[in-house]
């Protein structure tokens, strides 16, 4: 393959900066826009190829020497070479020209707020799944590939989980299993790690561990879904209540998985109708609403939910997974002429998408925050606020 020289002006979806060279865009992981570099043309499609960088010519400002050794081999981290500070700045570009490109928001700089940043930008996440091999040693898949790489350490990680991956190496399962996964309360100290292990030093094999965000505890179990991000959660709730006022007399919580938004949204609101078709989530939801008697949940698909008539509200709270809403859900939405939507979302893309289709259906968008659950990775989270006209 060839080799280029290339000036990066931009930044795509997936933290690729971007340049253009012989009239076609070129992807390059691990550059920043405004580095000139020597790279390698690696992919060559029709109307785009991808290279990867041999020289840096002209680095840019916020270039930084990466924390961990092994970033740009393991792929869990896409911004470790970028400073924090400029982190945040590509990843807001991101998220407006999304809102453009996919949305048809003219100008969304007018309604995107600055970023609400990490005060730990590294060992923040309170969740690990590790490869195990043979060795029982515990790993990554490198990304796009099923190769091992034995990890001593991840920089990403709570500092608790790495003292835990150092003490659970070359111990083994108790029953067959290629994967590890250990979870830690930030704010309680408990743990679960699965499976098993055959260890007397560590307990593990546990069911279910508990966090506690903002006063409040949250029981979660092992196939439950909870944010990876304990610090930044917190603000994510903050920024949704901040968007309840007091005509929001009944909310729903869709996709409203343990409880994490509904126990604090029935502080505000006089009735809350939570929606959440995992059974896992659904039974560590009973536990943690137990001292609300204001609160509905239903064991449902949220599509199914919101088409029966005697669901409606006059402010509902979504956070679909990655791939986002269905139109059904955005169908029923609109058709229940439900006044005030709260959109929470880790992937701008389908974010752009679903906002397009309420826009259509006669909702406004009034405001996007920006929150970073995901230092160092290209993930970014967003809250937006639409409101029927």
């Amino acid at each position: 393959m060839s080799e280029i020289e290339i000036t990066l002006t931009g930044i795509a979806h997936l933290g690729e900066a971007i340049g253009k060279h012989n009239g076609k865009v070129v992807f390059v992981p691990y550059a920043i826009p405004g580095e000139t570099v020597k790279a390698k043309i690696i992919k060559d499609e029709k109307d785009y190829c991808r290279a990867e960088i041999l020289d840096i010519i002209e680095p840019s400002f916020f270039r930084e020497n990466p924390s961990c050794k092994l970033f740009g081999i393991c792929g869990g981290c896409s911004f470790q070479h970028v400073a924090y500070s400029y982190q945040i700045k590509l990843k807001e570009i991101v998220v407006m020209e999304q809102l453009k490109r996919i949305g048809g928001f003219e100008n969304p700089e007018d309604f995107t707020n600055l970023t609400l940043k990490a005060e730990s930008p590294y060992n923040y996440r309170n969740r690990a799944d590790f490869s195990i091999n043979r060795q029982n040693l515990l790993g990554f898949k490198i990304r796009g590939t099923h190769k091992f790489l034995h990890v001593e350490c991840c920089h990403i990680m709570h500092d608790k989980i790495n003292k835990m991956l150092s003490l659970l190496q070359g111990k083994k399962p108790k029953r067959k299993s290629h994967n590890i996964t250990i979870r830690y309360g930030i704010n309680t100290g408990t743990w679960l790690i699965q499976p098993e292990m055959d260890t007397v030093e560590i307990e593990t094999g546990q069911k279910f561990y508990y966090e506690r965000l903002l006063g409040k505890d949250f029981i979660i179990s092992a196939p439950s879904f909870f944010q990876v991000n304990t610090y930044q959660a917190e603000k994510l709730i903050q920024t949704v209540l901040n968007y309840i006022t007091q005509e929001d007399k009944t909310v729903i919580d869709a996709y409203a998985g343990v409880g994490t938004f509904t126990v604090f949204l029935a502080q505000k609101a006089e009735k809350v109708i939570a929606i959440e078709e995992s059974r896992s989530a659904y039974k560590d939801a009973q536990i943690n609403i137990k001292n609300f008697d204001n609160i509905t949940y239903l064991c449902k698909k949220t599509e199914e939910a919101l088409f029966e008539s005697k669901i409606n509200g006059d402010a509902i709270v979504i956070d679909p997974p990655r791939v986002g809403c269905m139109k059904e859900v955005l169908q029923a939405i609109a058709e229940k002429k439900i006044k005030k939507v709260i959109y929470v979302s880790c992937e701008p893309s389908t974010l752009a998408r679903d906002l397009k289709y309420l826009k259509e259906m006669g909702y406004k968008l009034k405001e996007i925050q920006p929150v970073d659950m995901f230092p160092q990775t290209y993930h970014i989270e967003n809250v937006a606020l639409m409101i029927l006209e």
